[in-house]
């Protein structure tokens, strides 16, 4: 019981912040790991295929990544952010077929019907503040919908005393939930929002 309240009460903190508008992660800027591995020069560079943004937010990123010839998904559970999403990009011109943004479960992928043999997976935040069980899912259904090889981009906090531990993961523990079909190719680690202990970790899912 105290892990479905959590999970609802964290559910109706995100929507009633992107109701109001006061989501302060909501910068409106992709990141730079995101960006480098779109256009950098580095061996994580992609070519324009097919990704799916986990935790969408209002679009910030799905329309970053279709304006670099990406087909993008982005599924987010809070209503306002998929509203928000959905006009940024019609305002971009990017309503367009290939680009979808919808209102879903990350725990529960199977249950949105979507297309397999996605190359790249982002998650900027996400699945952080998952619960242990919510955590496997999550893993189950990337791997059911990714291709071989693809690449996981996951931006994630250090578990920390904030919110009863609730939120955060180590690097041990988020490899462990996403083995053996996905193996850490790199971390980046760096703080978060005051001062939290954060890494950028890059996974490949096995060919």
């Amino acid at each position: 019981m105290a892990v479905a309240r959590q999970r609802a009460f964290r559910r109706w903190f995100f929507t009633l912040m992107y109701w109001t508008r006061r989501a302060r992660w909501d910068t409106g800027i992709s990141p730079p790991e995101l960006v480098r591995t779109i256009e950098g020069n580095g061996p994580e560079r992609m070519p324009a295929g097919r990704a799916l943004d986990l935790g969408c937010g209002t679009g910030t990123n799905i329309l970053y990544l279709a304006q670099h010839g990406w087909q993008v998904t982005g599924i987010d559970f809070a209503a306002p952010a998929v509203a928000r999403a959905r006009r940024k990009l019609a305002r971009a011109g990017r309503s367009a077929s290939g680009i979808h943004v919808l209102r879903g479960d990350v725990t529960h992928l199977e249950r949105l019907r979507l297309p397999c043999a996605f190359t790249l997976l982002f998650d900027l935040g996400c699945f952080h503040g998952i619960d242990p069980a919510g955590r496997a899912r999550y893993a189950a259904g990337i791997t059911q919908l990714s291709a071989p090889g693809a690449t996981l981009l996951l931006y994630a906090f250090a578990p920390s005393a904030l919110a009863g531990g609730a939120i955060g993961i180590t690097g041990d523990a988020l490899a462990a939930t996403f083995a053996p079909a996905w193996t850490v190719e790199r971390v980046e680690t760096g703080q978060g929002p005051n001062g939290r202990a954060s890494a950028w970790y890059w996974l490949r899912r096995a060919p």
